[in-house]
């Protein structure tokens, strides 16, 4: 009798029974919520070509990704918000990479200019629009002696926005003029080069990103 006592069918008003139900269903609640975050997506600006800085950006550059919510927070730029107008990117943005926000700048900000610079030698074919390519000066021997003075490296990593192969003033096949976005600090070498007695020679340079996978 003592022992038909002692086990005696629990009732739901007992605070261990209620507690362990309220855990249940908090268990369940926050497993929907995370299935359904994660589940969540977002439409951002991704480029649709290489971006590079000193380029005007518009529509027609960018294409529409749908992003995990839950990965970007404010990082890229949301594709419901307009571009401001005269914006362009801070940096190269690759072709297919989502676009972030803080790579957005109005043009007028931006420290440097693009320069066209033509080349008469052949150009790697690795150069083109988004890639960053060191730039040479020689200057031309003026005949007064035998002596050559070496090339000087007048730019580096400067992004590539435009080449356009085979330009016809050096023949078919050879030289190419190409748009490079060129820092302030190396603008007036450029200019100079340009202006004077000098043959302007573009080698690639390794990008930023491929360093970075290199490194580690």
């Amino acid at each position: 009798m003592e022992l038909s006592k002692r086990i005696r069918r629990p009732k739901w008003t007992d605070v261990r029974l209620l507690v362990g139900a309220v855990l249940v269903v908090v268990a369940v609640l926050a497993t929907y919520l995370l299935i359904n975050a994660a589940n969540s997506t977002t439409r951002v600006w991704a480029s649709a070509q290489a971006l590079v800085p000193g380029q005007v950006l518009s529509a027609a550059d960018l294409t529409v990704a749908e992003v995990n919510l839950a990965d970007i927070g404010d990082k890229y730029l949301a594709a419901d918000s307009e571009l401001p107008a005269g914006s362009s990117v801070r940096t190269v943005v690759a072709e297919g990479e989502l676009l972030p926000a803080s790579a957005v700048t109005p043009l007028s900000d931006l420290e440097g200019r693009v320069v066209a610079i033509d080349v008469s030698g052949s150009v790697p074919t690795i150069v083109d629009a988004g890639s960053l390519v060191d730039v040479w000066a020689q200057p031309e021997s003026n005949g007064l002696d035998d002596s050559e003075v070496d090339p000087e490296q007048i730019v580096t990593s400067a992004p590539v926005s435009n080449i356009t192969r085979e330009v016809g003033s050096f023949g078919v096949g050879d030289g190419a003029r190409i748009e490079v976005f060129v820092a302030a600090d190396e603008l007036s070498d450029v200019l100079g080069a340009l202006d004077g007695r000098s043959v302007l020679s573009v080698v690639g340079a390794p990008s930023t990103s491929a360093a970075e996978d290199d490194g580690r």
